[in-house]
Formats: structure tokens, C-alpha cells, sequence
């Protein structure tokens, strides 16, 4: 019978943990990453702006619904709707997610320049986490740049440049900015 108790104790404390460590974690974030790869700026920028290829080199994503600026990604967890924010070519791209019933917010801006032969590629998310629990479980497990990481790796991949390196990136957003 006390082992009971004792299981469910556990349990509750672990979970107000998650809680009042998730309320102590700030809701918005800024985090940036650069990758510099041995491709042309314009085949990065091509690869980027067509979000409806995503599917062919982004191992996240399913399937695209493009629909003018707006289109959907689907992977075997959901589906998630984004915009476009900023469409500068061949330098700048930005989007933001358009759903309003995820736990998190935010957009992704691309920036791309030339870096010698090749292009140096920063992306960086400003994002806004409301659920307290996804929030600590976000900022002190899984890190906020996992996402970032991954799609840039896949995006080295594509332009045969896989022992590309990433690494951290200045960010010149503030982070108290609501996304």
C-alpha cells in the first residue's frame, strides 16, 4: 500500500516540477544557427524559397500542400500551416506558423550569403512557447536548436556538402519580442 503512495507522490512531485519549472522559463526565445556549405548561394536560395520541395530533402517532412503563400507540411506526428514573412531573393526568407492551436508559435528566418566559393547559411527561430511543461521539457532537454540543426544538416545533405559544420550564430532579434 505505501509503495502506492509512494508511486503516485513521485509522480505528482515530477510533474509540479515540470510545472513551476516551465512558469520560471521564459515564453520566448531567439535561438540561431549557421551552417556554411560549398554551394552557390542561388542553389541554397533555390532550395529554400521552394517550399513545395521540402518533402524531397527535409527527412521531417511528409508532404506539401502549397497554396500561394501559404502551405501545409505534414509529418507522421501533424500537420502544421506556415506563411511567408519575408521573401527577399536571393538573401532573405522568412515564415511563421499560422496555426493557432499548438502549444508554440514562431517563425523561421533564412539569410543566405555568399562565403567565398560557397554560401554561409544562418537560420534563426523566434518562437513563443505557452504550455509551462512543453516550455521546461523545450529549454532543458530538447534545446531549441534541435529543429534548426536538423533542417540545416538535411539541407547540407542536399547540396552534397554533408561534413558541413553548424554552429552557434549571433542573434540580433530580442528575445522578449513576441513572434
Amino acid at each position: 500500500m505505501y509503495w502506492i503512495l509512494f508511486v503516485m507522490g513521485t509522480i505528482a512531485a515530477v510533474v509540479i516540477a515540470l510545472i513551476v519549472g516551465g512558469l520560471t522559463t521564459p515564453r520566448a526565445h531567439v535561438a540561431s544557427r549557421i551552417v556554411r556549405l560549398r554551394a552557390a548561394p542561388e542553389t541554397v536560395w533555390a532550395l529554400v524559397r521552394d517550399v513545395g520541395s521540402y518533402a524531397s530533402w527535409r527527412p521531417d517532412v511528409q508532404s506539401i500542400v502549397v497554396d500561394g503563400a501559404e502551405w501545409e507540411e505534414s509529418s507522421p506526428r501533424r500537420s502544421m500551416r506556415f506563411g511567408i514573412t519575408q521573401d527577399q531573393p536571393p538573401v532573405r526568407f522568412g515564415m511563421r506558423m499560422l496555426d493557432d492551436d499548438l502549444p508554440y508559435t514562431g517563425e523561421w528566418l533564412w539569410e543566405i550569403e555568399a562565403d567565398g566559393d560557397g554560401s554561409r547559411v544562418t537560420l534563426t527561430e523566434r518562437g513563443e512557447v505557452g504550455n509551462p511543461v512543453f516550455r521546461f521539457i523545450g529549454t532543458q532537454m530538447i534545446g531549441h536548436t534541435r529543429s534548426i540543426d536538423a533542417v540545416l544538416r538535411a539541407l547540407a545533405i542536399r547540396v552534397g556538402d554533408a561534413e558541413a559544420t553548424i554552429e552557434d550564430a549571433p542573434v540580433n532579434i530580442p528575445a522578449t519580442a513576441r513572434p
